[in-house]
């Protein structure tokens, strides 16, 4: 592969951006891509996992990025990218949303070595937990026990290089600036010649504190994740699966071990119409007492239907299976998820 091409294939894989994004400028070896979306989500029956007191909430959402690319030499380039996403509020009025969620802003240098970045960005798990990161209303959840494995990331230090067009390679650092908030992360994927991917990660961090399901302590720790996956894609099926595992490390308390299961299939019709299945579940237990805190276990069924590249809309049904035991720290109890959606991407 020639080295230009090269540092363009790791910037491509590195941004995040929709794939129709447009190039709105081009000269003198820089390029300037505009793209994003707009999705209405209307969620019916429950949503977030709990039990909807009126008709619909409305969860929908717009995002736009910039993303640019500039030649230096043969095989050196520059780059960057910007998201951000507007959510909506949900209510039976006029009420506006003003505020924008910065999602990603980065800068890189890619080079035939490989491409490294900086800023606000995937840690190299990422690219793992996204082979069963596949439905409309799930979002992925594997990336979320720890700091070092999630996605958009602040404070972070980035590598990504292809070898030999089949091996994917990324580590990351994130360089905190609070005491005891550092971490580290690598992961690969392996792509075979007959359409099975093979990745394979680890993460460690320290933390300061820690809220994630029952647990909410303001107590020093440290924090490791290994996290593996498989896709495998023939004709118009794809399947994929992850399962992710590691363990909360605190100082002056009892460990707490956490694991995760993630499983997703899509199969594409000729008409643009395409049915979607997914199944997880995630869960913490204290290595000391026993106890379980099962954060999420539920199927998701989606049809989808694709009028063209830019426009699609989807009917989604997520069975939550804690519904029999559940209920949040306000007193609600989980519930189903009935999701319609209409998404435009540009």
């Amino acid at each position: 592969m020639k080295k230009a091409v090269l540092a363009s294939a790791v910037f491509a894989a590195m941004v995040s951006g929709s794939a129709l994004a447009a190039e709105v400028y081009n000269a003198d070896g820089t390029t300037l891509k505009i793209g994003g979306r707009a999705e209405f989500r209307g969620d019916f029956i429950g949503s977030k996992g709990v039990e909807i007191p009126g008709s619909m909430e409305n969860n929908s959402r717009f995002r736009i990025n910039v993303g640019g690319e500039t030649q230096i030499t043969d095989g050196l380039t520059g780059f960057g990218f910007y998201e951000a996403e507007q959510g909506v509020t949900s209510s039976g009025d006029n009420s506006a949303t003003t505020s924008l969620k910065q999602r990603y802003m980065y800068a890189g240098i890619g080079t035939q070595f490989g491409a490294i970045s900086f800023g606000k960005q995937d840690t190299a798990g990422v690219q793992i937990s996204q082979m069963s990161d596949d439905g409309q209303i799930w979002t992925g959840d594997q990336k979320k026990f720890i700091a070092a494995g999630d996605e958009q990331a602040n404070n972070a230090i980035a590598y990504s290089n292809v070898f030999a067009d089949v091996f994917s390679l990324k580590a990351s650092v994130i360089a905190s600036d609070e005491k005891n908030e550092n971490g580290y992360g690598i992961s690969g994927i392996y792509a075979t010649p007959f359409g099975l991917d093979i990745g394979l990660g680890y993460a460690q961090n320290d933390f300061n504190a820690l809220d994630i399901g029952d647990i909410d302590v303001t107590e020093q720790g440290k924090a490791d994740q290994i996290i593996g996956g498989l896709s495998y894609s023939i004709a118009s099926l794809t399947l994929g699966g992850t399962y992710t595992q590691g363990t909360y490390k605190f100082d002056n308390l009892s460990n707490v071990d956490f694991s995760g299961v993630e499983l997703s299939g899509t199969y594409k019709f000729d008409n643009g119409f395409r049915i979607m299945a997914a199944y997880a579940k995630q869960e913490l237990k204290d290595t000391v007492g026993g106890e379980k805190d099962i954060l999420n276990d539920f199927v998701e069924l989606t049809g989808q239907y694709h009028f063209n590249k830019s426009l699609r809309t989807y009917l989604s049904y997520k069975i939550d299976n804690r519904k029999a035991e559940y209920v949040d720290n306000n007193g609600n109890a989980a519930d189903d998820t009935l999701r319609l959606g209409l998404r435009y991407d540009f």
